[in-house]
């Protein structure tokens, strides 16, 4: 019985909770992996804007910061989800990434034009354009015209035991020092990208 209560202690509970952990940090992947590419699909009809991008990212996670103490009803869902939505916000500002992967600037640099004073990788008649490669991309217009994002999200861990001893080892074998800050803050960082086919002139803005 001793042995039993020794073994239960350190070795199956510890290994239930991290169990559960991770299947939590999978969920949560999965929806953040919707999210990401909802994002996308935004950012392609606002001309990859990544304030927008971010923006419609908080938008689809928002069910996450909903609070689930009572039921939502006609009375009460709109001022829940309004404020879902600010907490959203908020999080996201101070625990997300958003990175640009493409159009990278080798592509910026191949086929962007000058259009209504601002630098632009055109979007319009993309069928009867050139589907030669770019000198420095080694793409055509075409396939420069697929926005792709990166989302790098902090999450809350929040199994008791498994999320400090998961914090503990992840400092020790992450250097990134973005990631740092997430473990530091307690969390972890969940990685997402989005890809969307441009919808409009991709705008170059560096």
């Amino acid at each position: 019985m001793v042995e039993f209560h020794i073994v239960a202690l350190f070795a199956l509970m510890p290994l239930c909770l991290g169990t559960l952990q991770m299947a939590l940090l999978m969920i949560e992947n999965h929806h953040l992996d919707h999210a990401a590419f909802l994002a996308a699909r935004h950012g392609a009809v606002k001309h990859g804007d990544l304030s927008e991008v971010k923006r419609a990212f908080a938008q689809a996670v928002t069910v996450l910061f909903v609070e689930s103490g009572t039921p939502l009803d006609r009375g009460n869902v709109l001022p829940r989800v309004a404020a879902a939505y600010a907490a959203a916000t908020v999080d996201i500002a101070a625990y997300a990434r958003v990175r640009l992967l493409a159009p990278d600037p080798d592509a910026r640099a191949d086929f962007a034009i000058r259009r209504d004073g601002q630098q632009v990788i055109p979007n319009d008649a993309l069928e009867s354009r050139s589907m030669a490669p770019g000198r420095r991309s080694g793409i055509s217009l075409q396939q420069a015209n697929v926005l792709r994002i990166e989302i790098s999200y902090c999450r809350p861990l929040i199994v008791p035991f498994a999320g400090p001893l998961l914090l503990g080892t992840l400092r020790l074998l992450d250097n990134d020092l973005w990631h740092q800050r997430c473990y530091a803050a307690g969390r972890v960082p969940v990685r997402s990208e989005g890809v969307a086919p441009m919808q409009s002139d991709f705008r170059v803005t560096s």
